[in-house]
């Protein structure tokens, strides 16, 4: 199965004036056209700035669904354009609910696997200057997901993406959201949840230590 390719997007870290506040990030990018090499730690005409919580090869790259742009923009009467999420890729017919945890697919010329769920961020609501927008996406679960890179290879908007292995377990991109952020989910399922392969370490960490808390 394919997918389309509605926005590619990349941006260097720079210092941006939001509101009152000025802020080093790598959250702001621009829409692409043209081709560029994807390795394991992202795109080579992207990066971030606060490498502690960002980027790395566990969060290589950023997909977010086209398909919940216009709940925002009803929800705040008002336009978002792409990437208004910091996603390096918007992605047509893959939501959160769609995607399962080591998912593979290609993507142009390189081979990418779902890690991780993407975690609400207080520069989205530094950079559209809407303080309640990461509750909202901690509600809604819209926050998009990211990739590990297991070939490098060259992408551009015009790149295929097409789903080449579908993991087993079937767990989503949006149980393991649910999960860290949700009251929902039972221990059992958040102990299946900690223990697979292919969830990033650091979110393997963050469930084991919420079934300590329980």
């Amino acid at each position: 199965m394919t997918y389309k390719i509605v926005s590619f997007n990349v941006g260097k870290p720079s210092t941006y004036q939001f509101g009152t506040k000025e802020i080093e990030t790598g959250f702001v990018k621009k829409p692409i056209e043209h081709a560029v090499r994807l390795t394991k730690t992202g795109f080579t005409e992207d990066g971030q700035a606060d490498l502690k919580n960002h980027g790395g090869e566990e969060k290589a790259l950023l997909f977010y669904p086209v398909e919940h742009y216009p709940f925002w923009e009803k929800h705040y009467d008002r336009s978002f354009s792409y990437p208004a999420f910091g996603e390096n890729i918007t992605i047509k017919g893959l939501t959160e609910e769609a995607v399962y945890i080591g998912d593979q697919f290609q993507l142009g010329d390189a081979i990418i696997e779902i890690s991780q769920p993407r975690q609400p961020c207080y520069k989205i609501a530094a950079y559209h200057q809407i303080k309640d927008i990461p509750k909202i996406v901690t509600e809604t679960g819209y926050g998009g997901y990211y990739f590990r890179v297991l070939k490098e290879g060259d992408v551009s908007k015009d790149s295929v993406v097409e789903k080449v292995y579908q993991d087993p377990a079937e767990i989503s991109s949006s149980a393991i959201f649910k999960a860290l952020f949700h009251n929902s989910v039972g221990e059992r399922d958040i102990q299946l949840f900690s223990e697979h392969p292919k969830l990033a370490s650091n979110v393997r960490a963050s469930l084991k230590k919420k079934l300590e808390r329980k």
